[in-house]
């Protein structure tokens, strides 16, 4: 490490005078009542609670002090199990906790005060009615003041997480009425083919009520020619694997609409237990197809007029037609490419997936999904169809090639997926804060209690010492919970990266050295300072550097480059999946860091930004998760390649100005 100069130690006295001087103002703003009928004990408490800077109020019996919680609403309470006149300690807490009088300070934090011990009182019923602590006389003033200060801690944490409950419902009503309200129709069906659950679209396109759907087979919708066919492809699904197909069905107007459904498979503890479908009403697309073939010239107006982009090429896989939206989707003019192969501006594979095989009828059309690359090398996901070209004879002469830019609907599954995530992790968060923080700061607070009443030259000491350490070592595991789950929003100000580099290189320096990994600086001449935060950025790359160092057990070279570079950001979902987000080019601090280690096995590429996925013995599965979340509560982006030969290299963007 090294040393700290003079003006980083006065850096950091100055952040410590101003912890105490916070603490200090948020003593001052809360008041502690204690009831007790012992007037010692209250002149003792009162000293020791005014001393560290809380304001004090007290009462003698029970009934006095539900008066002052009304009239003075405390924002603590200090209560004796043993008061005189009617009411125990017990009652005061159980009024005030069930009592519809005391509900708008029900959530008063309460510490139980006795000389009782833990066999005379059911502490489990207490703390079950809400007691926020128990304290046995008699103890220390250190003792009381930290259960005091322990209990506002966690008393601020519930009330924090109750907000994140709060806000994760309205995500989740929001993604329901989302569905909802969807234009495609959604539904669920179990394992025996029966509707579980239909979206509004669904019953506004048949026209039939809920009750004449929901538990009927799914065959009963459809029309009978396409029964056979329909339930041998969910008779797939249900096996595991996912379909796409077409269905047709009457309406109650007995009108016949077609149904373009992808069907996949429903998980429960890796047995399928049903399937989820997307359906589009492809009836319009139908209708059109029927009169390109029954037209014998196209129509360039319908064409170039239409929302999908559109290209029609011949048999020997020319290009015939190429309409506008074609044209804003691939990057291409329609000047530039017909007359030209197909295979000139898109790839060999792609044009192999494009294009139906001889063994396909040709008056069907296929539905599917594909991920290519624009004229700008943009990844784009697309859906598309391929209709043959039939002439008035009914031969066929080329091919009709549909297709829609889909990358919006590609991210937006990804979020409701990530959403689902944070729910979960809000939810064990909330529980990890009360069933683990709580003992263990219980536990730091003894030990260090025993370390200050115990010789120093005590043996044991180091016993205390050991406890103490693996206290904090879990804290900073539930930190890395909370961080992920919680994370703050950055506070960014304009940063030099090498400054940042600086104070991580330090905390590397001896895993480098001892894995015979050598550090390699690059950084352009004229590279900006970034807009960031630079802790959370810190974070990013002590976290980048630490992976790169696991990937290398026998040394090699760790590099990070930096430029300027004009861009604007494609973003990456956490597959490693782009999508083209319209924004306009700045100005970004492009960063590569590359290891030449053992490199990511292709299968987990997609996976490494997912939270809990590690393929370390001891790791959480966090740490690339918190560097994605910071990157993107950034305004920044992430992409990450890998060769089991030459190494990994992760890319980042990162903003030079507030935007």
């Amino acid at each position: 490490m090294q040393a700290k100069t003079y003006s980083q130690a006065l850096n950091e006295l100055e952040n410590m005078h101003g912890d105490l001087k916070r603490i200090e103002q948020e003593r001052k703003e809360k008041c502690v009542l204690m009831i007790d009928d012992e007037p010692d004990m209250v002149e003792i408490v009162k000293k020791v609670v005014t001393r560290a800077g809380y304001q004090f109020i007290s009462a003698y019996d029970g009934e006095k002090g539900l008066k002052l919680l009304l009239q003075k609403r405390p924002d603590l309470i200090l209560l004796d199990w043993m008061l005189p006149g009617g009411k125990s300690g017990h009652d005061v807490l159980n009024e005030i906790v069930k009592s519809s009088t005391f509900r708008p300070v029900a959530d008063t934090p309460v510490i139980m005060l006795t000389a009782k011990t833990e066999y005379q009182v059911d502490r489990k019923e207490l703390f079950e009615l809400g007691l926020s602590a128990f304290l046995v006389k008699p103890f220390g003033h250190r003792e009381l003041i930290n259960v005091i200060d322990n209990v506002f801690i966690l008393d601020d944490l519930k009330k924090k997480n109750k907000e994140l409950e709060r806000k994760l419902k309205q995500s989740e009503y929001k993604y329901q009425d989302l569905i909802e309200n969807a234009s495609d129709l959604i539904f669920t069906i179990n394992k025996e083919g029966k509707f579980v659950f239909i979206n509004r679209r669904l019953l506004a396109l048949t026209g039939f009520r809920k009750t004449q759907i929901l538990a009927h087979d799914l065959r009963e919708l459809i029309i009978p020619e396409d029964q056979q066919t329909v339930w041998e492809s969910f008779q797939r699904v249900i096996k595991g694997n996912p379909r796409i197909f077409e269905f047709r069905v009457l309406n109650s107007n007995n009108e016949l609409k077609y149904l373009s459904t992808n069907l996949n498979p429903i998980f429960d503890k890796g047995r399928v237990t049903g399937a989820v479908g997307i359906s589009r009403d492809v009836s319009q697309q139908k209708k059109l197809e029927q009169q390109i073939v029954d037209l014998k010239n196209f129509n360039e107006s319908i064409i170039q007029s239409m929302g999908a982009g559109l290209i029609t090429i011949d048999l020997d896989n020319k290009i015939t037609s190429f309409n506008i939206s074609a044209e804003e989707i691939l990057g291409y003019k329609s000047d530039q490419v017909i007359g030209n192969h197909i295979e000139e501006i898109l790839a060999k594979d792609d044009v192999e997936r494009l294009l139906p095989d001889d063994t396909i009828n040709e008056t069907n059309s296929l539905h599917q999904e594909l991920q290519l690359n624009n004229r700008s090398e943009e990844s784009l996901h697309i859906g598309f169809s391929i209709t043959p070209r039939l002439d008035n004879r009914n031969q066929r002469v080329g091919t009709i090639i549909s297709f829609r830019d889909i990358s919006l609907i590609k991210q937006m599954q990804s979020e409701v997926a990530r959403m689902d995530r944070l729910a979960s992790l809000g939810v064990l968060a909330s529980g990890i804060a009360h069933e683990i923080r709580n003992p263990l700061a219980g536990i730091k607070t003894v030990a260090q209690t025993l370390e200050e009443e115990i010789d120093p030259d005590d043996s044991k000491q180091e016993y205390l010492a050991r406890i103490i350490r693996q206290v904090n070592r879990m804290d900073d595991l539930l930190r890395a919970f909370f961080t992920y789950a919680r994370p703050r929003q950055p506070v960014r100000k304009l940063s030099k990266l090498q400054e940042i580099v600086n104070e991580v290189t330090p905390l590397i320096d001896q895993k480098l050295n001892s894995n015979k990994i050598e550090l390699l600086q690059s950084y352009a001449p004229d590279l900006p300072l970034i807009f960031v935060d630079f802790g959370q950025i810190h974070q990013v790359l002590l976290n980048l550097f630490l992976n790169a160092i696991d990937a290398m057990p026998n040394g090699g070279e760790l590099a990070i480059q930096a430029e300027p570079m004009f861009s604007s950001i494609k973003r990456t979902d956490r597959r490693g999946q782009r999508f083209h987000v319209p924004e306009k080019q700045r100005l970004f601090v492009k960063i590569t860091i590359s290891d030449t280690g053992e490199g990511i096995k292709g299968p987990n590429l997609n996976k490494i930004f997912n939270p809990f996925f590690t393929t370390k013995p001891n790791g959480s599965g966090l740490g690339l998760s918190i560097v994605y979340r910071i990157i993107e509560e950034h305004k920044g982006d992430i992409s990450v390649q890998s060769d089991a030969e030459k190494g990994t290299v992760f890319t980042l963007l990162l903003a030079t100005e507030e935007g």
